[in-house]
């Protein structure tokens, strides 16, 4: 009994000591990150065309009031292409609508998807065949944009030679329930992510979103193109990795304060959700997943359960600095993002909703054999396999400056 509560208190200490990390991480983050509504805006006779390409099937409800949003954003060279994915709802006839009172709104129709892709993927690439901007912007039809935010960004990238940057979105929640896991999803990423790692050329580390995701063109053209994410089921991350190994710049900012949308409003909802991209985001891997999801517990739960030994007095008080450190963080961290107090304080709960919703992916998945998004079957050895030939991982371009894989507009050879 003595070793397991010798081994038990050394996990609890680890935990606690993780939070060394977290704390380092996060002001390093807080510190770098730009806030979106203090970039410049500067004053220019002409901008650049951003192709804003949303990807939409069955969004009738709610795409008209989105689109018309869109069509009044104040940036003054724009074209929207919305691409409608076999949409068995009247998606596509509200676009056409749309489309035919407003020129800079061209809707493409994808009635059949090709065999060997994935359906978001397929109709970001078709939205990205039929642009012409010099830059592209992925975001989905119910994220709003703060008038000037587009502006700003363009500019920046601009000014300082980037080529890809992911906006962190202010998550809005309909109950506290969606509050506390938005909260620990901006805490995550503000805290856990390198982002000096991001921005370093050298290093194999990029951010990806598909809220807010601005790239260059330019840049997207030095690579094998969006056909060779076809397949990848977490394809926004997929893709800055992609424009990164190709020599892209990439950054993320701090867009809470231009960016916003409301994500899921329940926390069924979210849990039905992640049943496409769960298990994906571990590389169909079980035991990974399920040691990802055990650590996230442990840094939640560490400083709690370690305050919880009164036989131990070092870990308790090890447990109240690291507690003190948890709840400074969470805090800073949702004020940072204009979210609330309240839902931040509630990472302990979230986090153990976040892991029933992930390891919930994995056992639906593996069950089926497949997974089913939007009415289509995607067989998992397929996706497996795809992973395993690294069709889904970048690779440096040849030495003459060819793509090392080039593949035509539907995945076949040039």
């Amino acid at each position: 009994m003595d070793i397991l509560a010798g081994i038990g208190a050394g996990v609890l200490a680890a935990g606690c000591g993780c939070w060394i990390y977290v704390l380092l991480t996060a002001a390093h983050n807080l510190r770098r990150m730009r806030r979106v509504e203090t970039v410049p805006l500067p004053e220019r006779a002409g901008w650049p065309r951003v192709s804003v390409v949303i990807p939409a099937c069955n969004e009738g409800e709610s795409l008209g009031a989105a689109l018309r949003e869109h069509l009044r954003g104040t940036y003054p060279n724009l074209e929207i292409i919305l691409v409608n994915d076999r949409s068995t709802d009247n998606t596509g006839e509200i676009a056409d609508a749309l489309g035919r009172s407003d020129p800079r709104l061209r809707v493409v129709h994808v009635r059949e998807l090709p065999e060997g892709w994935l359906g978001k993927v397929h109709a970001l690439h078709r939205g990205v065949l039929e642009s012409a901007g010099e830059w592209l912007l992925f975001m989905d039809a119910d994220v709003h944009v703060a008038p000037g935010t587009l502006e700003r960004v363009v500019a920046w990238c601009e000014t300082r030679g980037l080529d890809q940057v992911l906006l962190l979105p202010r998550l809005e929640a309909a109950n506290l329930g969606m509050g506390m896991v938005n909260a620990f999803l901006v805490r995550s990423a503000a805290a856990l992510m390198p982002v000096w790692a991001v921005e370093h050329p050298r290093l194999k580390v990029a951010a990806g979103g598909g809220v807010f995701c601005l790239l260059r063109r330019e840049a997207l053209d030095r690579t094998p193109g969006m056909a060779r994410l076809r397949l990848e089921v977490i394809d926004d991350a997929a893709l800055a990795y992609l424009l990164k190994a190709y020599g892209a710049r990439g950054t993320v900012i701090n867009g809470s304060g231009g960016v916003s949308l409301c994500w899921y409003r329940s926390l069924g909802a979210f849990t039905r959700g992640l049943e496409k991209n769960g298990f994906a985001a571990a590389r169909y891997n079980l035991p990974a997943l399920a040691a990802a999801c055990l650590f996230l517990i442990l840094l939640d739960w560490a400083p709690l359960l370690a305050l919880a030994q009164p036989a131990v007095p070092w870990l308790r008080a090890a447990g109240a600095a690291a507690l003190t450190v948890q709840v400074g963080v969470s805090v800073v961290v949702a004020r940072w993002t204009r979210g609330r107090i309240l839902p931040a304080l509630l990472s302990p709960l979230a986090v153990l909703v976040m892991s029933f919703a992930l390891l919930r992916s994995a056992a639906l998945t593996l069950r089926r054999g497949e997974i089913v998004w939007r009415g289509t079957e995607y067989p998992l050895s397929l996706l497996r396999e795809f992973m395993r030939n690294g069709k889904n991982m970048p690779l440096p371009p040849e030495p003459d400056g060819a793509p090392a894989d080039a593949a035509g507009p539907e995945g076949s050879p040039r």
